[in-house]
């Protein structure tokens, strides 16, 4: 039977993102793409956000943003100590099965802790975002 290891939860507004986005200049400026960086996981994630950026599609680098923020801080809040101090928001990541549903990856995390699973929620509604995750033993 699972036992519950641990929970988190994170809501903010999407209007966030698009102040953080637009107060460093143009949508492709070095800023915005460090930024970018720091928060997106550089295999899963990063590569929609700078077809977006190239695009100038503010609405979605903002909402892809927003939606990755939002679910990480939500894990950290559901790790131990220990795993938060090696915490690293790149190495996360969040994709969607075929089904739709959201899956949670981290490489070198699953590798350590082989024997746990983190569930998520991430709902949506006008301006906020809310994000809540679940850490599991198996």
């Amino acid at each position: 039977m699972p036992k519950i290891l641990g929970i988190g939860t994170d809501i903010h507004k999407l209007t966030r993102f698009h102040a953080i986005l637009t107060r460093n200049g143009p949508l492709a400026s070095f800023k915005t793409t460090r930024f970018s960086q720091r928060v997106l996981n550089k295999s899963h994630e990063l590569p929609k956000f700078l077809k977006f950026q190239e695009a100038n599609d503010l609405e979605s680098c903002a909402k892809l943003l927003s939606n990755s923020w939002c679910v990480k801080e939500a894990i950290y809040k559901c790790l131990d100590y220990s795993d938060q101090r090696e915490f690293t928001m790149s190495d996360w990541f969040k994709i969607n099965d075929p089904t739709g549903r959201p899956v949670i990856g981290n490489t070198i995390y699953f590798q350590s802790h082989p024997n746990e699973e983190i569930l998520c929620s991430l709902s949506h509604d006008g301006d906020y975002i809310i994000s809540s995750v679940l850490r599991q033993g198996l």
